[in-house]
């Protein structure tokens, strides 16, 4: 339930009326990450649990402590380095993670397609390993990092397998810890393809149709991802799609920059509610001007609001305490949104800056995490007062 103004006690801060204030009030910098050195890549995933901050990579999962950060410990797939983290969880049960993890890299060092599939149950918070069993890689299809057509969450495991020259996709729902089929049901394409599976539970797939002609003189950069976009929000017995809005409002021939070019691939869930960011095109000479979020009904797919960034590339849904915190800027701005209507409950600034940031939170506590393959620092926790 949403009360007319949602207090910031619930967000562990007291309300700040800004008199002469010229931006958000500061949260608490608890700290942050030094310098990485090399290119360690982007994380798989991140979570914040029980005053535990966990970070998993393509090596192992490695822990802090959540407001000290001082680490705890660090988890790695049984082989003796043989084996590599390829799929994680978006979510945590009960303080348990489940990673995807398999044998084998190619001879160029990247991961590849593997015989031999592995899921484990880890615990966040003492790093041991709850379960573990092997999973038959057929089921699944590929299960690199690079794939997309698995996602993990809510204890399940979603794939989308296409065949019969790219005309059908099945969405197959499975078990993560038994591995038992849950559902399966196809997805018909009728001209879309390029299917993505971005979430588990709810089963979210985005596709691709044909695209549209650029126009003859229009400059090809802000038409390059002009074909359009959908989401597909799967359940075992129905199918809700909502389409791109690419352009506002204007008819064929399309002689304008197109509004958005793709949807963002971290759909949320706050009760009915799905919320989802739209991504705009950027020329490469222009500054971000700022991203925008959607939110639509989950059982109807119909619009209901809309909220826009003020700069920056950077915007991150995130479902915590029954609301919606999003990032602004370059993961400098924290915005809670109440999710019935969009309106900005609380913000904080966070001092610093992530490139493709995205955010994780327990209790009072945030966690920016930069996603970027490389970074000047990879992590930075608040508390927000």
């Amino acid at each position: 339930m949403h009360e007319d103004r949602a207090p910031e006690s619930v967000w562990a801060g007291r309300s700040t009326k800004r008199r002469w204030r010229r931006g958000p009030a500061a949260a608490q910098q608890l700290w942050s990450t030094g310098r990485e050195k090399g290119s360690p890549g982007a994380p798989l995933g991140t979570w914040a649990v029980d005053g535990t901050l966990a970070m998993a990579r393509i090596d192992g999962v490695r822990a802090y402590g959540l407001t000290s950060g001082e680490p705890l410990w660090s988890w790695q797939p049984p082989g003796g380095g043989d084996q590599v983290l390829a799929h994680v969880s978006q979510d945590t049960a009960d303080g348990v993670a489940v990673v995807l993890h398999h044998d084998g890299r190619d001879g160029d060092d990247a991961l590849s397609d593997a015989w031999h599939v592995y899921l484990t149950g880890l615990d966040l918070r003492t790093g041991s390993a709850v379960w573990t069993r092997a999973q038959p890689a057929d089921e699944l299809g590929s299960v690199s990092t690079e794939a997309r057509g698995i996602a993990l969450g809510g204890g399940l495991i979603a794939t989308a397998r296409t065949r019969d020259g790219n005309t059908e996709t099945t969405i197959r729902v499975l078990d993560a810890r038994t591995g038992a089929l849950q559902w399966e049901r196809p997805l018909p394409l009728e001209g879309w393809g390029d299917a993505a599976v971005l979430a588990a539970e709810p089963v979210v797939v985005s596709t691709v149709g044909p695209g549209y002609p650029t126009p003859p003189l229009a400059p090809r950069r802000l038409f390059a991802s002009s074909a359009p976009r959908r989401l597909h929000v799967v359940s075992a017995d129905a199918e809700q799609v909502i389409d791109l809005p690419q352009y506002s409002e204007v008819p064929p021939p399309f002689d304008v920059p197109p509004r958005y070019e793709a949807f963002g691939g971290h759909p949320v869930f706050v009760g009915d509610t799905l919320a989802v960011e739209l991504v705009a095109p950027q020329p490469d000479d222009q500054e971000h001007t700022g991203s925008s979020l959607r939110a639509y009904s989950a059982a109807t797919g119909d619009f209901r609001w809309s909220w826009s960034s003020t700069y920056g590339g950077t915007i991150f849904p995130l479902a915590h305490r029954g609301y919606l915190v999003v990032l602004n800027g370059y993961g400098d701005r924290a915005t809670v949104l109440d999710p019935a209507d969009g309106r900005v409950v609380a913000e904080r600034s966070l001092p610093g800056y992530s490139f493709q940031a995205r955010l994780v939170a327990s209790g009072d506590c945030l966690a920016v995490v930069c996603t970027a393959p490389r970074t000047t620092r990879r992590v930075r926790v608040f508390r927000w007062k």
